[in-house]
């Protein structure tokens, strides 16, 4: 599984909502359900469901940060998740050669980013697009992905 903080994890609508980031920031993101932490800089809106999503997909499939966080990635997002560490892609002709390995030896690929209806020209992969909606939702996620492997 190839995964995304930004759009994805990062519930981008509500950082913008609980602007500006100062007094009555934490208030704000609690009535909108999402956890404000800062990383490497920055403000993360994690969404309260997000930590269970992310520790029940990971506990099924070999999981990579596929994002520009990198492998800032391990730090404090990793840890509010409960996941982690994990290994980065973030080198695009690496990322293709892994993807046409494991698809190659028949494993099943999951991508999650926010594409926002511009998938890659890749046979073989599952791609869960939170474009639309901007954050992961349980609902997005294909059953094969939820259902215990025999």
């Amino acid at each position: 599984m190839l995964l995304n903080i930004d759009g994805v994890i990062n519930d981008l609508g509500a950082v913008m909502k609980v602007r500006p980031l100062g007094d009555g920031a934490e208030a704000k993101a609690k009535h909108l359900g999402v956890d404000l932490i800062r990383s490497h800089g920055f403000w993360v809106a994690i969404p309260d469901s997000m930590p269970s999503l992310i520790q029940e997909l990971t506990a099924q499939c070999e999981t990579y940060w596929c994002t520009t966080w990198r492998g800032n990635a391990n730090d404090e997002i990793a840890q509010h998740l409960g996941v982690g560490p994990f290994p980065v892609v973030d080198d695009c002709a690496k990322r293709t050669e892994m993807i046409d390995d494991a698809v190659d030896a028949g494993r099943p690929v999951v991508w999650i980013q926010d594409f926002k209806g511009q998938l890659p020209e890749l046979d073989g992969v599952t791609f869960v697009d939170t474009g639309e909606q901007g954050v992961l939702r349980w609902s997005d996620i294909p059953d094969e992905l939820l259902e215990p492997a025999a």
